[in-house]
């Protein structure tokens, strides 16, 4: 319980590799907790960082390919930081399916990735990206914003949108229906 009497804040990171994206939140929201799925290897990472920055006690690690493990459910936020592009486009949109059963009606995923214009001819740094892509992974690629955007309203979100943030590419923010 938070020091009002509130429930503790569900968040989710999926290939949450060093907490980058939840630690603040963390730090932040004390009631705050974390279900951070990754592969083993990778959690042992995530746990000593998580534990650096004071927040180890509310990170619930679960080792697991993100494509398999059961997420739970009813989570305020989701977050998928840097990791559609690795997935292909069709493990990407059954992983948005499956983020959108674990949210909580009126939860939101967000979405960091390096995004490409609508017709492919830039930013430089997610072209280049995309060619990275290409040739270290079996399906890997770039998308659009309005791609990943209709991925999203198929999954059965609403209120698909981007925040501009201090990186390549600006946030995917949606919303589980209430």
């Amino acid at each position: 319980m938070a020091a009002d009497g509130s429930p503790p804040v569900k968040l989710l990171d999926i290939a949450v590799g060093s907490g980058v994206w939840t630690i603040p939140a963390a730090q932040r929201f004390p009631a705050a907790r974390v279900v951070a799925v990754d592969w083993p290897e990778v959690l042992a990472v995530t746990k000593r960082i998580v534990e650096r920055y004071g927040v180890g006690d509310r990170y619930e690690l679960r080792p697991g390919d993100i494509g398999a493990i059961d997420f739970g459910t009813g989570y305020s936020l989701a977050v998928l930081g840097q990791i559609l592009h690795s997935e292909g486009e069709e493990r990407s949109r059954a992983l948005l399916r499956r983020v959108f059963d674990a949210l909580a009606p009126g939860g939101t995923i967000a979405i960091a990735e390096f995004l490409v214009d609508p017709d492919r001819r830039g930013p430089p740094v997610s072209l280049i990206f995309a060619v990275n892509m290409l040739v270290n992974t079996e399906n890997g690629s770039t998308w659009s914003a309005a791609e990943i955007g209709d991925w999203l309203a198929e999954a059965g979100f609403t209120n698909v949108r981007t925040l501009e943030v201090p990186a390549p590419s600006p946030l995917i923010l949606a919303t589980r229906p209430a």
